[in-house]
């Protein structure tokens, strides 16, 4: 990642031709993002000219994944690309966006050319920004959480088979293969905090209040989430360390009470986080 660039992030849609093919919002103009800029119409270009400009994963200059063309009209800047897929992490990446769906979202790597500050009117309400009126964009990037909310994946396209995103996408992969595709998305969530964290010190300023909510209530399910681990490798776990010897029926009470507890809490969590509508 160059630490000179400012990074933005979007949506991703993604369609079902030609295997590897993306096309995603990574800018939406005219709006105010989580850096309190706004990005006006036609302000952007690529560093690399006709070329066309290259995709990297989570902003990772060593970790290139695809390249393709910026398009633009009045209210967006879309990225028209082709994943790697001879290579292992190229195919590795296009399958990640592809099952993240509508969650994933889409961020740019880019200089500003030329700006100002100003005030921005909405429903009544005005509030100070920086207007970007010209930006020089260096790569595009899938991420998890991008300064801009409103960008989105429109479609991946995969070997003739009719792959639109779905709301709730059934996954295939093994257990192992899932619990990695988790940590590799907290870890690029994390390196996206700090990199926020970053530009919002360099410019002398705070993170948001609703930034700073969000991570508050993700750290406070991440200590919760510790703890239901914590409790299913208890159970689940061939291996014991216990070295107090316990008369074997009394453990099997104590363990089946544990479980049932396990059962219970994880079935409240599910009825007050799910939607009535669809459970």
């Amino acid at each position: 990642m160059n630490k000179n660039l400012n990074y933005k992030t979007l949506d991703l849609q993604v369609s079902d031709e030609v295997e590897g093919k993306v096309e995603a919002v990574f800018s939406v103009f005219n709006t105010v993002d989580s850096d309190e800029d706004v990005v006006l119409p036609n302000s952007i270009k690529s560093a690399w000219g006709d070329k066309g400009v290259p995709m990297v994963w989570s902003h990772d200059w060593k970790d290139v994944i695809g390249r393709g063309e910026i398009v633009q009209d009045e209210q967006k800047a879309v990225f028209k690309g082709q994943f790697i897929m001879d290579t292992e992490r190229g195919r590795d990446a296009f399958h990640t966006v592809k099952a993240m769906g509508e969650l994933q979202q889409w961020s740019f790597g880019y200089q500003v050319n030329e700006s100002e500050n100003g005030e921005f009117q909405k429903d009544g309400q005005s509030q100070e920004v920086r207007y970007i009126k010209s930006a020089t964009v260096f790569e595009v990037s899938p991420v998890l959480v991008g300064a801009n909310q409103e960008t989105h994946t429109l479609a991946v396209k995969e070997d003739n088979s009719s792959a639109e995103v779905q709301s709730e996408p059934k996954s295939n992969l093994r257990f192992t293969d899932e619990a990695d595709n988790v940590l590799n998305t907290i870890n690029s969530f994390i390196d996206r905090a700090k990199e926020l964290t970053s530009l919002r010190l360099e410019k002398k300023k705070k993170l948001s209040k609703g930034a700073t909510e969000s991570l508050v209530n993700l750290q406070d399910r991440i200590q919760e989430v510790y703890n239901e681990l914590d409790m299913i490798i208890g159970f689940g776990s061939d291996e014991s360390d216990v070295e107090v010897e316990i008369d074997e029926s009394d453990a099997e009470i104590e363990e089946t009470q544990e479980a049932d507890t396990l059962i219970a809490d994880t079935t409240r969590v599910l009825g007050e986080t799910l939607d009535p509508d669809i459970i």
